[in-house]
């Protein structure tokens, strides 16, 4: 039941999150949307200071900032707020939900089957790209279903590969 649920509720994500991806393409204002909305608005960066409870000096950096991409979360709500404006907020991924979780699946599946791949190589068992390709798609698929921690676990840096099989101890000896 409990992964009913979950694919229920990531459903209904998946909806609001819809309706979220226009906003999430349209750019910003090149000179940001405080200033261009107070411009719009008609209202000058005194009448916003004396709103706010600023000065005309604060308001202008807070305009710098927000171009910048530095302005608080907070300043932006009681500017917004003070021209009687909404700051919508969203986190959107690129794509829906299902596609998220594919594409990082298939990386996590491209390096577990070629870790499998090397590793059979050494034991002079090649599998060629076709099956390596129908390995890494099947994978990904599951991995993506699964949705585990281990979908988003990253490789340790500067993992070393895996290193080659010891020598052959003794001498080759004459068979036969």
């Amino acid at each position: 039941m409990t992964k009913q649920l979950s694919v229920i509720q990531l459903r209904q994500l998946e909806e609001r999150l819809e309706k979220l991806r226009d906003i999430a393409a349209l750019e910003s204002p090149q000179d940001g949307w405080v200033r261009t909305l107070r411009q719009a608005l008609g209202i000058t960066t005194e009448q916003l200071a004396s709103k706010l409870g600023v000065t005309r000096q604060a308001v202008l950096q807070l305009e710098a900032a927000e171009r910048s991409q530095t302005a608080t979360w907070s300043s932006l709500r009681k500017a917004a707020n003070a021209m009687d404006c909404e700051v919508v907020y969203a986190v959107v991924p690129r794509g829906s939900l299902n596609q998220v979780l594919l594409r990082q699946g298939r990386k996590q599946a491209e390096r577990h089957v070629q870790r499998i791949a090397h590793s059979m190589k050494l034991d002079a068992h090649v599998v060629g790209p076709a099956e390596q390709e129908r390995q890494v798609e099947e994978l990904a698929v599951q991995l993506a279903a699964e949705r585990s921690r281990a979908l988003w676990a990253e490789e340790p840096k500067g993992t070393p590969a895996s290193p080659p099989p010891p020598p052959f101890p003794g001498r080759p000896r004459k068979i036969g």
